[in-house]
């Protein structure tokens, strides 16, 4: 298949709305032919309408003077990112075999190495934990379920053990299971605060309900203990 084909193949697949398939088959000919000059226009041209400057930049150093200075810089990232080294990049830019790196290639070195020093601190940083204090009301949701998980624990362990002592731990176990309610319905509703701030509203309605459902049966629970000198007692235990 000759390029003109390619291309013009390529360009009834973009206007069909095949966009993935017309970039793999620009992409796949440029693999083939690096010195497929007008093969490589088209491809830097689809990116561009794509809004994608990274890709653009990729592709397009081969050619001197194609790419803009925010194609270039994008595509530094690009490359830092993907952790290519110097040995690398011509394999990275497809260019024709035995071709020396462009002189636009070249000066982004610094460029790469500054990206790549940057991308380095930032996941130490992540490894470290030093963003952690970002995320405070994560925090409070992981402190929220771990008390829940050992309150919970913690009631099946005085239940079990009191009754095979003999004691009576129906009304322990009902402020127990109170008390459990009450950190489900906290939690809840932290979920729908956390939900409601990352714009996914049903989510947040779906815990926000939850946590009101809890709520009501929590105050119905103090109810009945108020009314009965603080044992929770239910209206067929009359």
């Amino acid at each position: 298949m000759q390029d003109h084909e390619v291309i013009d193949r390529a360009a009834e697949r973009w206007a069909s709305g095949a966009r993935a398939d017309a970039l793999m088959s620009l992409r796949t000919r440029v693999r083939a032919a690096p010195a497929a000059l007008e093969v490589r226009l088209a491809l830097v041209e689809r990116y561009r309408e794509l809004g994608a400057p990274d890709q653009a930049g990729r592709w397009g150093l081969a050619v001197p003077g194609l790419t803009t200075s925010e194609e270039q810089d994008r595509a530094a990232r690009l490359f830092a990112a993907s952790g290519v080294d110097e040995s690398g990049l011509a394999t990275f830019l497809v260019l024709p075999a035995g071709s020396a790196l462009p002189a636009e290639v070249v000066a982004l070195l610094p460029e790469i190495d500054r990206y790549r020093q940057v991308f380095q601190q930032k996941a130490y940083e992540r490894w470290r934990g030093a963003d952690r204090s970002t995320d405070r009301l994560g925090d409070a949701l992981e402190g929220v379920l771990i008390t829940l998980v050992c309150s919970w624990l913690a009631t099946l362990a005085i239940v079990w053990g009191g009754s095979i002592l003999g004691a009576q731990m129906t009304n322990v176990a009902r402020w127990a299971s109170l008390l459990s309610l009450t950190l489900c319905g906290l939690f809840s509703g932290m979920m729908a605060f956390r939900r409601g701030a990352a714009r996914r509203p049903w989510a947040a309605v779906g815990w926000g309900a939850a946590c009101l459902a809890l709520f009501v049966g929590v105050l119905r629970l103090l109810a009945l203990a108020t009314e009965y000198d603080g044992v929770i007692r239910f209206a067929w235990e009359h």
